[in-house]
Order: structure tokens, then sequence, then C-alpha cells
């Protein structure tokens, strides 16, 4: 499904309307970045799963500003506005599902409110070996999305406050309404389960940074 057609906006009205859908968005994407050029170094190449108009790749961009970018994405708008977005940049998109597509050898890979479209946990995991298996021995995975807590009063806490970042864009009844539409089409692993699908597929995680029902992870290939 097209990203546009998912939150029912116009395509070119993605970059300001998602600030209004997701709370700390900018300080999320730049402590993702922070936290690949942390675990990573240098990186040369960077793969971005889901590159969406490359929000993330600019942060990585402006990060590690020597690294080549590869972006995947199967919504040929949003990689157009990619390309847009960095131009002069040593830049590869590839249009296809990253959940499928091949990935290239690579220092570090990326993804940012990509994973939580994957309904199925045995396909998570199968991604996240692809992973594993990509990265060099010194390189990392850096996912930022939504990850709600495993307590139950603290996911409610964390739900509240998204409906009111939401509520203060588009009031509370509409805010209910979107959180309940995604609901339906979006599948939130929570952090806990997460971290346990990173480790078993090789990766030593941590969470770099949190708030309220998001996170960025940050994981390296654990050492044999």
């Amino acid at each position: 499904m097209a990203v546009s057609s998912h939150l029912k906006i116009a395509l070119d009205e993605y970059d300001a309307r998602i600030r209004t859908f997701i709370p700390n968005y900018e300080e999320m994407l730049a402590a993702a970045a922070d936290a690949l050029v942390t675990l990573a170094g240098t990186p040369e190449t960077v793969v971005d799963l889901g590159i969406g108009t490359g929000a993330l790749a600019a942060a990585v961009a402006a990060a590690a500003p020597k690294a080549a970018l590869v972006g995947i994405d199967e919504d040929e708008g949003m990689l157009g506005m990619a390309s847009r977005r960095l131009p002069g940049r040593a830049l590869t998109l590839v249009p296809g599902n990253f959940t499928r597509a091949p990935l290239p050898r690579a220092d570090g890979i990326t993804a940012s409110l990509s994973l939580h479209h994957i309904r199925s946990r045995r396909t998570r995991a199968a991604l996240f070996a692809r992973a594993r298996h990509a990265l060099r021995p010194r390189g990392a995975f850096v996912t930022a999305d939504c990850h709600p807590a495993a307590n139950a009063a603290l996911a409610a806490a964390g739900h509240e406050a998204w409906r009111d970042h939401l509520a203060v864009h588009y009031g509370r009844r509409k805010a209910g309404a979107f959180l309940e539409a995604w609901s339906h089409e979006d599948f939130y692993v929570p952090l806990d389960t997460e971290l346990r699908l990173l480790r078993e597929a090789g990766f030593s995680p941590d969470v770099a940074w949190r708030r309220g029902a998001f996170a960025v992870i940050a994981a390296r290939p654990r050492r044999a």
C-alpha cells in the first residue's frame, strides 16, 4: 500500500503532516543518525529500509557525509521525493519491498516508521537475520518506530501521550479516529519483544532513545 493511501494524505503533504502525526519526530530521527555513527563510526554504505521521502537518510547524510546511501521502498512516488531531497549524494534507489529485496553488504542498515508495516513476526525475524548477514562486523542496525511498553499501564500512558500530540493539531475526536484506523493497519511490536527478536537474529541491541511509545533501537552484530 502506498503511504499516501495508508495515511489518507497527498504525497506532497507527507513531510509536513508526519510531524503532526508523530511526536518528537525530528528528535527521533536525529537520535537514530547519532546512534548509527556512534556504533558504526564512519560508514561507507548505509541501506535505508523504506526510505520514504528520505528524512532519516538526510539525517544520516548529515552525520556521515561520506556514506553512500541505498534506499529501498515499494512506493515509487516516495522514491522520487527522496531523490529530490538528496541531490548530489551518492544515492541508489531500489523499488521494491524491503522484506524481500536483496540487501547489499553495508556498514549500516536503518529504518524509520517502516517496520511497523510488517504483519508477521516470522517475516520480521527473517528480515533481522538478513540484515545481520548483510552487515559488516563493525556495522550497525538502527530502527526508529512505535514500540509500546509491555506493562499495560505504561502502554496506555504512551498511547494517551500520542493522542494528546495528535489532538493539538486535529482535536481529540479526530486524534482518536486516527489511532483507531492505524491500529487496524499497523503492527506495533512491544519494545521487549523487538529486543528479543533482534537478539535471536544475532544482534546485541540497546535502546538509544525513548519518548513515550516511540523508541530508537541500535544494534551491533553479536560476535561469535
